[in-house]
């Protein structure tokens, strides 16, 4: 079991560097942000009219009229001669930045949309309200020139003026993870998380993978666990199963005779592939006294073609035929089991072999029995196994039941958790 998706969330970076589509879910709504940034320049041109000198005002006007109508080079160019109008005023200035960012903005001309609104959104005196579209097309137009500094500045305060856009916070997180800034990473999102659960929604998956590679970089393997372990409870892929399983594995504190359970979760994520995992499997399952269990093992190994091949061929055939012969051995005392079983101990074994063999209902009728005798050896090995016996029968509210009770042991205890997971 040798972490074949250690690597899994490190791609996340790579795969962004060469697509970096941010902010698609903002510069898609451009048309939105020329008519708010617009309205904001009708308004504010009407309310300045009485200072704000005729031949200021008259080329703004004709700008306006120009924008109504898509005439976008019409109106950068009068743009232009009201900016050329000499001694300008504070409000002429802004009037005419304004009408200019609405025609860049119109144009696409990124360069010249966040030269005409720097110098705006840094005035002391402008209203948050006022500022906030124009701070969010200064996030998209940074985003379109990929001046990836300047958008997380201009993000950073349009989130600090209470701008709404929640896809804002979303676009500064992946830029910043893009930057190297894992730090800033994790307080971004713990933010936008507390944000998410307060709205009663789930975080995004792919925002979820960048926390977790931001808490490798940091070397947080805490942080890194409780994301994994999100990710696998709010979208539980194949992948996320493969990689819980793995770093359970390589737990130091692993206790190793719960190394068949953990083959047989990879087995349940559908994540048992490659020929080391059936083999070891097979060995786990023979060394438990479940020849049956290391049959069907071998028989979906040679079926998925990870058995019977390469060089290898002649060991997997050993195996089989190993099993095969242990089973016979086993199958003559079955019998004698079943009949002499009486105490928990002895109760708890026949319910094992039965679940080796899929006799899930006989599985079950034996561990009831051993539970009501009592008397059980290692207790959460026990209920982890009925409980195992209970999800293949399809008894999902009893199987809970005795996942719960599992406690004591940590790597039971975690594998108990999984299955709760695996078996929603």
């Amino acid at each position: 079991m040798g972490g074949k998706h250690a690597a899994l969330f490190l791609m996340t970076i790579a795969a962004m560097r060469k697509t970096m589509t941010l902010a698609t879910h903002l510069t898609k709504h451009g048309a939105a942000l020329v008519a708010l940034l617009g309205s904001l320049l009708f308004t504010s041109l009407a309310q300045s009219q009485g200072s704000v000198r005729p031949e200021v005002y008259k080329p703004l006007s004709e700008a306006q009229e120009a924008l109504k109508s898509m005439q976008t080079d019409v109106a950068l160019k009068l743009a232009a001669d009201a900016l050329a109008v000499p001694e300008l005023t504070a409000v002429e200035r802004n009037a005419i930045m304004r009408t200019r960012a609405v025609a860049a903005t119109q144009a696409q001309n990124w360069g010249l949309v966040i030269e005409s609104l720097e110098p705006l959104v840094v005035q002391a005196e402008m209203s948050s309200v006022d500022k906030r579209p124009m701070l969010e097309t200064l996030v998209s137009a940074s985003q379109q020139i990929k001046d990836y500094p300047r958008l997380v500045k201009w993000a950073r305060q349009y989130l600090q003026e209470g701008g709404p856009n929640a896809a804002v916070r979303a676009v500064m997180i992946q830029v910043l993870a893009v930057l190297g800034q894992h730090a800033e990473v994790v307080k971004e999102m713990q933010e936008k998380m507390r944000l998410d659960e307060a709205a009663g929604k789930k975080t995004g998956e792919e925002e979820l993978r960048l926390l977790a590679v931001s808490f490798r970089n940091l070397k947080d393997e805490a942080g890194y666990q409780v994301t994994l372990r999100n990710l696998l409870t709010n979208y539980p892929r194949k992948a996320y199963w493969s990689e819980t399983i793995s770093r359970l594995a390589r737990s130091p504190s692993l206790n190793q005779r719960l190394e068949l359970d953990l083959y047989r979760l990879l087995e349940a994520s559908d994540n048992l592939e490659e020929t080391d995992e059936f083999t070891d499997m097979v060995q786990l399952a023979l060394r438990a006294g479940l020849p049956a269990e290391a049959q069907r093992v071998l028989a979906k190994g040679y079926e998925k073609g990870a058995l019977g091949k390469g060089a290898a061929a002649t060991e997997h055939a050993k195996l089989k035929a190993e099993a095969q012969k242990k089973f016979q051995e086993d199958d003559k005392l079955f019998a004698q089991l079943e009949k002499s079983a009486k105490d928990g101990k002895n109760l708890a074994d026949l319910g094992d072999v039965h679940a080796s063999q899929q006799n899930w209902e006989a599985a079950n009728a034996a561990y009831a029995r051993a539970l009501a005798a009592g008397g059980l050896r290692r207790e959460q090995e026990f209920r982890l196994h009925y409980a195992i016996s209970l999800i293949k029968a399809g008894q999902k509210e009893q199987a809970r039941e005795q996942l719960q009770a599992v406690q004591g042991d940590a790597t039971a205890v975690e594998i108990a958790k999984l299955w709760q997971l695996l078996a929603r």
